[in-house]
């Protein structure tokens, strides 16, 4: 799953990006999750692509 922060917590803003806390999924900013709202349809594929 893709997220934001939960309810309250949005003020972390980049900050989550320090430590893993999201069990798997990918998480972003508030921010950035209201932008893939407005810019990706619903049920569009997602690959995810390692770094090394």
């Amino acid at each position: 799953m893709i997220h934001g922060m939960l309810h309250g917590w949005g003020w972390l803003g980049g900050l989550h990006r320090r430590w893993d806390w999201t069990n798997g999924c990918i998480a972003v900013t508030n921010a950035e999750m209201q932008e893939i709202w407005v810019k990706v349809p619903d049920g569009t594929p997602i690959k995810i692509k390692g770094t090394s």
